[in-house]
């Protein structure tokens, strides 16, 4: 997924255009042993740009092939984030597979959602079913002992590759956790609902299964105590577990919020599987929270769904109001992600969500928004049903915080 440029030094067309190359070549390969050759190249290439801690030119290779070849565009991006995430260290003539993970977390609620520095007791808690049920019996893992808000993710490839480097160093040396000086992170942004990450990183002697479900079932017995046994555990029956025993250990953190597990998987994949799922969990802690403060059913509300573009379209804004009234009282954004376009059936997807909320009229504007936000707060502007975009603004006697939701 592309990230928010950081300016370095001037970038280098020869290596810009031999990255675009590379990963066309790769795009347009024909066998595995030809892939190989490809990857092995561009990895080469990418691993010195990220050493060199410049991004510009594997974000300006991207943009180049954003706009001339989707196909190595999508071969490129696969390839910086196996480059960031994931590598083969080696430690007493033993080499080990490393691989940076996140362990995302969906909550809301009308009070702060915390975030930075976790103790040593609750990172011991978390340990246990990480190791027991989730990751493989023969992982060695260590965890950041901070919990992250998307805004203190690291900024930029670089960055990231550079913590991902001192989770997999750690992990290599049996480490258990890694700390992370709060002072040195952005300061959190405040919305209803919301995302966090515990990151972390697993290293496994070569070859070797990272995480359950790569694992054949053992009859005889598991010694880490996971029940899941006779078959091999499906991602699905993880996440029970998972569910179960990590929201145990992590609800100290989580007073005063409801909470969702995500299973923990590859840092760029569970930061994907969050953006998707984060829009459907919004909407349900949105309505829940409109229902609470208002002290009303959810089908005494009604939702307006708007389209807006950029260049192209970006996201679809949901707004929210009384049945017999047209004031928009709060918004969501629902943003498009991964390969959705406008052919995509986002509609129905938010219409559905609506749906399970208990939400049942819902208008959709056929309009083509611009992208508008308040020129004062900053906060995005929400269609109403005459299909003007208008600031959000709660009723003066309902009791809330000042917060916004996305």
């Amino acid at each position: 997924m592309k990230k928010p440029r950081v300016p370095h030094r001037t970038k280098s067309p020869r290596l810009v255009k031999e990255l675009c190359r590379l990963a066309a070549g790769l795009a347009a390969s024909g066998s595995r042993i030809e892939d190989t050759f490809w990857e092995n190249r561009l990895t080469t290439k990418i691993h010195s740009q990220l050493r060199s801690g410049d991004d510009q030119n594997l974000e300006a290779a991207l943009d180049q092939l954003y706009d001339t070849d989707t196909a190595a565009y999508g071969e490129f991006i696969y390839a910086i984030e196996a480059a960031i995430e994931c590598s083969i260290l080696s430690q007493e003539d033993r080499h080990y597979d490393v691989l940076m993970f996140a362990a995302p977390v969906l909550s809301w609620s009308r009070f702060s959602i915390p975030s930075g520095a976790v103790t040593e007791e609750v990172l011991a808690n978390v340990r246990v079913p990480l190791q027991t049920h989730v990751l493989a019996e023969e992982a060695r893992f260590v965890l950041a002992d901070c919990l992250f808000s998307p805004d203190q993710l690291p900024r930029g490839y670089h960055f990231t590759h550079e913590l991902a480097s001192r989770l997999w160093t750690a992990a290599v040396a049996g480490e258990r956790d890694v700390h992370i000086n709060p002072g040195q992170l952005a300061e959190t942004s405040r919305f209803l609902s919301d995302t966090r990450f515990l990151l972390g990183a697993i290293a496994v002697p070569q070859g070797k299964p990272m995480f359950r479900w790569q694992e054949a079932g053992n009859p005889s017995g598991d010694k880490g105590g996971n029940k899941l046994m006779g078959l091999e555990a499906s991602r699905a029956d993880i996440l029970r577990e998972w569910q179960t025993h990590g929201a145990e250990a992590l609800r100290p953190l989580f007073q005063g919020c409801a909470f969702e597990l995500l299973i923990p998987d590859g840092f760029f994949s569970a930061w994907r599987m969050t953006d998707r799922l984060a829009r459907s969990y919004s909407m349900h802690a949105t309505v829940d929270f409109l229902q609470s403060t208002l002290n009303i059913t959810p089908d005494r509300l009604r939702a307006v769904i708007a389209p807006f573009y950029d260049q192209w379209l970006e996201e679809y804004r949901v707004s929210f109001m009384l049945k017999d009234q047209d004031n928009v009282l709060y918004g969501i954004v629902w943003s498009l992600v991964g390969d959705e376009d406008e052919s995509s059936d986002t509609v129905s997807q938010i219409e559905t969500t609506l749906r399970e909320c208990g939400v049942e009229l819902t208008t959709l504007l056929d309009n083509r928004f611009l992208l508008e936000y308040c020129e004062e707060c900053g906060a995005p502007l929400f269609p109403n049903p005459d299909g003007e975009v208008v600031h959000a603004e709660f009723p003066e006697e309902g009791e809330m915080v000042p917060i916004h939701l996305h």
